[in-house]
């Protein structure tokens, strides 16, 4: 907006509205990180220690209010200072707005990755809360802020209004459409927040080689037997109420006695399932959807995924396999 008002010679008569627009400018990078931090914690509290965040907007906040009630600001422009430490001031702001873009940026992207290895410890379906809009959201500003500081190619004011705008229609939509990730009663976030804080590897030995070896032996009993990987909606805090242990214990038997997360040990099993259900001449009029969802599967981006780490080759060519007689089919 402010680009446009100076291309057009109109700021002078919009001196307040440039101002709120400059403020905004340090607000929104880290406003953007933290609501990424918002989606992919358990914990949805505000806490005091992330509003230093917010450090470098209050201090230019201070320096801009006489401009918002029609004054100089403090330092820019006034006499307060040297001509030439104003410049330099008022350059090291432009550099900040720019670094601060960068920085959060790349903070917010970090913060995704790491959201993608914490669901996999609590969830058995991560396509639905794997925040893959928000991740194309962030490309899309990613892509902004290599116009911002790419002033030189004059594409910024033609292309930014639009952008932004298709933009807000993107997130508004996606906002609305998004399920809760940690959709759990408070004691079981706790739990979970403190598993995503202190990875099970690096804590202390909670069970002894024997209990381990005894609820290994109970864990297998209860997939293989009752086969409650078959519920798509299964989940550690499920899983950890039907072993009657705590989630910790149950992370960290996964963890120690198969040397898996929650979401690879699951999908391990209905990975099989799916196989068995392909080798079948009773079930060869399910497609690969069909046989996804009888498996336990919740969407077909998981079940490739899994299936193609687990067996090294995709569905379909699992199922070519066995037309071509490389596989032997079972009786189920």
């Amino acid at each position: 907006m402010n680009s446009v008002l100076a291309s057009s010679g109109s700021h002078g008569q919009y001196v307040r509205l440039i101002a709120f627009g400059e403020l905004s400018r340090f607000a929104m990078a880290p406003a953007l990180y933290l609501s990424v931090l918002h989606y992919a914690s358990p914990d949805k509290r505000t806490k005091l220690n992330e509003l230093w965040h917010f450090v470098p907007f209050i201090l230019f906040f201070i320096c801009m209010v006489p401009v918002v009630f029609g004054y100089k600001p403090l330092l820019l422009g006034s006499q307060l200072l040297p001509h030439l430490l104003a410049k330099i001031l008022e350059f090291i702001i432009v550099f900040m707005i720019k670094g601060q873009l960068l920085v959060y940026w790349l903070l917010s992207w970090f913060q995704l990755k790491r959201h993608r290895q914490n669901i996999e410890l609590v969830n058995s379906d991560v396509a639905p809360v794997s925040l893959n809009w928000l991740r194309q959201l962030l490309l899309g500003i990613g892509l902004m802020i290599l116009l911002f500081f790419a002033d030189s190619l004059h594409l910024t004011v033609a292309i930014s209004p639009w952008a932004y705008f298709l933009g807000s229609l993107f997130t508004c939509y996606f906002l609305l459409a998004q399920r809760e990730v940690y959709p759990f009663e408070e004691p079981e976030l706790e739990e979970i927040e403190h598993l995503i804080n202190v990875p099970v590897k690096s804590s202390k030995q909670r069970l002894a080689n024997r209990e381990v070896d005894m609820l290994k032996a109970r864990l297998s009993a209860l997939m293989e037997n009752e086969k409650v990987y078959l519920d798509p909606e299964l989940d550690l805090p499920t899983l950890a109420s039907q072993m009657h242990i705590s989630i910790h214990d149950l992370s960290y038997l996964l963890n120690e006695g198969f040397e898996m997360n929650f979401f690879r040990f699951v999908n391990t099993y209905r990975v099989q399932e799916a196989k068995q259900l392909m080798s079948s001449e009773k079930y060869r009029h399910l497609n690969i959807l069909g046989i996804a969802y009888s498996a336990g599967f919740n969407s077909k981006s998981t079940f490739n995924t899994a299936f193609k780490r687990e067996a090294g080759v995709s569905p379909s060519q699992f199922i070519q396999q066995i037309k071509e007689g490389g596989i032997t089919i079972p009786t189920v």
